[in-house]
Parts: structure tokens; C-alpha cells; sequence
């Protein structure tokens, strides 16, 4: 999903210089797309990289363009890695479009050594209305106390508690993060990166809807790629018209 991050390369060297990672960090890039981002941090700051994503045509793709780059397809709520293995995880525009983001969340804390840094960006809610997080919490509540229906997974999957409206919920994102065993370091409100990748975006392809089509791989479902339909040029669902783009970096916390 790399080629789908507000902010580039500029957004990802802010994330890792704040984060401080130690010399040879291995860092993991979750939602990788063609593995962008984990080729130039490999190149730049010399990081040991892997990059995953669900999508095999993408990793397919990202290996022929940066052999020797390790990449993986696996989904990001199940990775196959040993505890501690990394210094950093990064999701860059990733977390939002997620299936289970909770599980994701504590996988990203699984594979993080103490004291490792996991960097977020991604469209949020600034100022959001809290009779709507309300209803949230409360579909979350009711979809936790109905029964589990056998052979029907996609039916049980918990609701998030993160998100409103295809977007981020910053406070519950943190408080979901401390009870894990984070600490937030870091929050920065990026929304002046949203209308430069707009402009890029259609001065490249016409529209954002052409772009989006362009960019995703053929046959895959766009919504993977991107939570808020109109933004991302679909013109369904509609976006909240006070969607904001935020920097978070959690450190685990030390033992």
C-alpha cells in the first residue's frame, strides 16, 4: 500500500528522526505495497527492512523492482515472525483499512523488541462528535455479546473501536495502544500533506478516482487501499468534512 501515503518520503524521514531508531534497525513495514518505503530506508539509513502486504501481485511487483528487498505477502493480524524481532514497525496509511485492526495492533507489539517504536500515519477525525464515538463503542458492545456463528468469520469479527466514518479516532487509537503496553511519544497533526497528494494525484492522472484505479492492482478491492471512499475519488460513503492526516509514534514500553 506505499503508493498510497500522504506525506512520502518527507512524512516517513519526520517518523523515523523523531523515533530515533539505533544504527542497522530492523524495521518492518506493514501494508508495503510495491515495498517503497522499505527500499529507501534500507538505502538511506542503511535499516534492515521487510516489507508485508496481503496482496501477492503487489509483492510480486516490489520484488522486481527492488531485488533483494525482503518481502512478504501475510496479512498484518497474523505475522509469522519471532517476539522482539524488530526495532520499529511502521503503517503508513495502513491501519485505517485494515480487517482487525486490534489484532494488528497487539501483532505490531508482539514482534517489537522493548523500548521498539511503532510509527502510524493515517486520516483521522479532528474534533469528532461524541454522541457519534458513543454509537460506536455502543455497535462495538452489541456485536461483542451476540453469539459466534460457525463458518461465518467475516460475521464475528469484532467492530473497531478506533474508527468513524472511514477514519482514525486519535484518542481511542492511544488509549487502545497504552492499555497494550505503549507509551505515546509523539503526535503531530499532518493534514497540509492531504491537499499536495491531491493535486499530485490528479495533475498525474486527471482525477483521484483515475488514480486510485491506476494504482491499485486489477481485480483487488479498492476499499483495501484507502478507508474513506470520497477521498479516495470513489464518491461513496462520503468523507467527514473535518478529516485530518496525524504522525503517532508509540514506544513499547521497557520490562
Amino acid at each position: 500500500m506505499s503508493m498510497i501515503r500522504p506525506g512520502g518520503e518527507k512524512l516517513t524521514e519526520k517518523a523515523v528522526r523523531i523515533a530515533d531508531l539505533p544504527p542497522g534497525a530492523a524495521v518492518l513495514d506493514v501494508g508495503c505495497g510495491e515495498g517503497d518505503t522499505a527500499a529507501f530506508l534500507a538505502e538511506e539509513y542503511g535499516y534492515k527492512t521487510t516489507g508485508v502486504d496481503l496482496s501477492v501481485k503487489l509483492i510480486d511487483k516490489g520484488k522486481a523492482r527492488h531485488p533483494g528487498l525482503d518481502l512478504r505477502q501475510m496479512e498484518a493480524e497474523f505475522l509469522s515472525f519471532e517476539s522482539f524481532a524488530f526495532d520499529a514497525v511502521l503503517m503508513e496509511c495502513s491501519l485505517s483499512v485494515l480487517r482487525l485492526q486490534a489484532d494488528a495492533l497487539f501483532e505490531a507489539y508482539c514482534v517489537l523488541k522493548p523500548g521498539g517504536a511503532l510509527l502510524i500515519t493515517d486520516l483521522y477525525i479532528k474534533d469528532p462528535d461524541p454522541a457519534r464515538v458513543a454509537e460506536v463503542f455502543a455497535a462495538a458492545r452489541e456485536k461483542a455479546q451476540q453469539p459466534v456463528v460457525e463458518g461465518a468469520c467475516g460475521e464475528n469479527a469484532a467492530l473497531s473501536t478506533i474508527m468513524l466514518d472511514g477514519a482514525i479516532l486519535v484518542d481511542e487509537l492511544a488509549a487502545s495502544l497504552e492499555e497494550l503496553g505503549f507509551e505515546i511519544v509523539h503526535f503531530s497533526d499532518e493534514s497540509d500533506v492531504l491537499p499536495g497528494f491531491a493535486a499530485q494525484a490528479i495533475l498525474g492522472h486527471g482525477s483521484l478516482e483515475a488514480y486510485f484505479r491506476a494504482v491499485v492492482p486489477e481485480g483487488e478491492d479498492p476499499a483495501r487501499y484507502c478507508a474513506c471512499g470520497a477521498f479516495c475519488g470513489g464518491g461513496t460513503g462520503g468523507c467527514p468534512k473535518n478529516l485530518g492526516y496525524f504522525l503517532m509514534i508509540a514506544k513499547k514500553r521497557e520490562a
